[in-house]
């Protein structure tokens, strides 16, 4: 039998058990796509093409994505012939589930010229979860769980107010966000506040109910539920939040302190978030 037997063999049927390869020419290549936001992550893609002389090519390669939540992305030249497997998956790094998002598709063209024919499998990836073709499916990097994080703020100079902004390429839902105002001698009834907004429109208010006065050290939380407890000479403050609070890209949790004097100090705030890539 002839290669030429061969190929037209192939060619008239899907050589794959369940008929779930996909038909690639020599003008047809595998793109790998990560959008990630931890730093030390490397994803893989393997998979297989059986070419149209019977035989299963292998492929591999190794993709290093950028931590901006911006789509990195490696190309898989692929012989001609049928792909009939290929998944994604961390080989390097911890990510959580909600870090590290991976497309596969099939494009034709080079570079930025080339366009994109079909998507393989989308989802997000660890060293134990893959994005596989074709038993994976394709999901929104919206449509899952996202990764708690606990993240540690930045503490504000003396005098000046917390914020906190939800950086690019994510979207956070906040559970919870704790900090310490430490009062001077200045006399003055402070009044912690914690805003919400858009980067420039505020939409939630949640203020405490107290009035700390000088030298004094309180810890505020913020969290769903409402009550105030003592804890020896240091007060703990907690007021509610409403749930969900969804935050974008570009929003703002910051600090708004009635009567706060020069020399009062925020601590750098401890909050948790559960967090996605937007894919944007």
């Amino acid at each position: 039998m002839t290669a030429a037997t061969d190929y037209d063999t192939i060619e008239r049927r899907n050589p794959w058990p369940g008929g779930s390869a996909i038909r690639v020419t020599g003008e047809d290549d595998l793109r790998l796509t990560v959008l990630n936001g931890l730093a030390g992550v490397t994803v893989v893609v393997r998979g297989r093409v059986l070419n149209c002389d019977g035989e299963l090519i292998p492929f591999e390669q190794k993709l290093t994505p950028t931590t901006d939540r911006l789509a990195s992305t490696v190309t898989v030249r692929l012989s001609e012939g049928w792909l009939v497997q290929a998944h994604a998956f961390v080989s390097a790094g911890s990510p959580l589930v909600g870090q590290t998002f991976a497309l596969l598709s099939v494009i034709r063209g080079d570079a930025a010229a080339a366009i994109d024919l079909f998507t393989l499998a989308a989802g997000y990836v660890t060293a134990t979860q893959r994005a596989s073709f074709p038993s994976g499916g394709v999901g929104s990097s919206l449509r899952f769980d996202g990764a708690i994080r606990s993240i540690t703020g930045t503490a504000p100079g003396a005098g000046a107010e917390i914020s906190e902004t939800v950086p690019a390429g994510a979207r956070w839902d906040l559970l919870a966000f704790f900090t310490t105002l430490t009062t001077s001698v200045a006399a003055a009834n402070r009044v912690p506040a914690l805003f919400l907004d858009d980067g420039a429109n505020v939409f939630i208010k949640s203020s405490q109910q107290g009035n700390q006065i000088a030298s004094l050290a309180w810890d505020y939380l913020w969290a769903p539920g409402d009550q105030s407890q003592a804890a020896g000479n240091r007060l703990i403050v907690t007021s509610s939040l409403p749930v969900p609070v969804r935050l974008g890209a570009g929003y703002r949790l910051r600090t708004n302190t009635t009567a706060i004097q020069a020399a009062d100090q925020w601590a750098a705030p401890q909050y948790v978030v559960r967090e996605w890539i937007e894919g944007s």
